[in-house]
Parts: C-alpha cells; sequence; structure tokens
C-alpha cells in the first residue's frame, strides 16, 4: 500500500510539474501575442528592432516549452492509465471489503443487543470491543474508498487536458 501511495504521489507531484510548465508557454505565447501587437501598431525603428529580437527569443523558448510539455504529456498518459488501472482493482476491493466490513458490523450490533437483553457483564466488553474495530475498519474503509474516486476523477481530468493540449500544441 505505501509503494502505491508513494507511485501515487510522485504521479500527482509530476501532473503539477507539468502544468507549471504549461501555464508558462501559455504566458510566454500571450507574451508574444502582446509584442507582435505592439510591433504591428509602432513606427520606431529602434522600438521595432528590440521588439522583433524579443520575440524571436520568446518563441525559441515557446518551442523548447512545447516540446518538452508534450514529452511529459506523453509520459504522464501512460502512467495515469496504468494508475487507473490499478485504482479499478482498488476501488472493487475496498468496495467488497467495506459491505464485509459493514455486515460484521450488524452482526456485532446484533450480539451486542441480545447480551443487553440477557444481561451478561463478562460478554458484553468484547462485544464492545468488536464493534468498536468493526466500525473503525468500516470508517477507514470508506474514506478510502472516497481518496481512491477522487484520485481517479482527478486522473480522468488530466487525461482529457493532456488530449487538449496535444491538439492546441501539436503532436
Amino acid at each position: 500500500m505505501k509503494s502505491r501511495t508513494a507511485k501515487e504521489r510522485k504521479l500527482k507531484t509530476d501532473i503539477v510539474q507539468k502544468n507549471v510548465i504549461r501555464k508558462d508557454l501559455e504566458k510566454r505565447l500571450s507574451t508574444i501575442r502582446r509584442w507582435t501587437e505592439a510591433l504591428s501598431r509602432t513606427h520606431r525603428l529602434q522600438r521595432k528592432k528590440k521588439l522583433e529580437a524579443s520575440i524571436a527569443r520568446y518563441k525559441d523558448q515557446a518551442e523548447h516549452l512545447k516540446k518538452e510539455l508534450l514529452s511529459k504529456d506523453e509520459e504522464l498518459e501512460k502512467r495515469i492509465k496504468e494508475e487507473m488501472a490499478y485504482s479499478e482493482e482498488e476501488i472493487e476491493a475496498f468496495r467488497t471489503r467495506l459491505n464485509r466490513g459493514a455486515k460484521e458490523l450488524q452482526k456485532a450490533q446484533k450480539k451486542l443487543e441480545e447480551t443487553k437483553s440477557q444481561k451478561s457483564p463478562e460478554t458484553k466488553p468484547r462485544l464492545e470491543k468488536l464493534l468498536k474495530e468493526e466500525s473503525n475498519k468500516v470508517k477507514r474503509d470508506e474514506k478510502e474508498l472516497k481518496s481512491e474516486e477522487r484520485d481517479k476523477a482527478l486522473f480522468t481530468l488530466e487525461l482529457k487536458r493532456i488530449a487538449l493540449e496535444r491538439k492546441l500544441y501539436g503532436s
């Protein structure tokens, strides 16, 4: 479980790094558009030369960022799909464990109620402890299931973003 969590953390960190690259690329492209508009409006020769040099430099940087973004997209897409396959299996395992735990919790509650009616003091603490343990297991499994479903939604969203980036920036 810890190795899965470490892999998920690394994947999420890489997704954040890729999104930082995308935002930087978007800033550069926006700046290039602004400077291109300013270049078409200006009539001063010295200003035009500066803008042309800056635009050329930013275009080179943008091309480098596009290549880097697309390579990260490719690598992340493979890893996300692999992780989602594991997530599907984990979600099913948690659901079955959650159902089993809920049934055991109901059984423990029934036994506790029966013991209360019989007024047997020696078995009551054991059953209360069992009930508490089962309740904690069910809560833990519910929390893990929610986490896995949230991760699945995040990865699905990221796959859509990757597809959009490929359309926008080529590949």
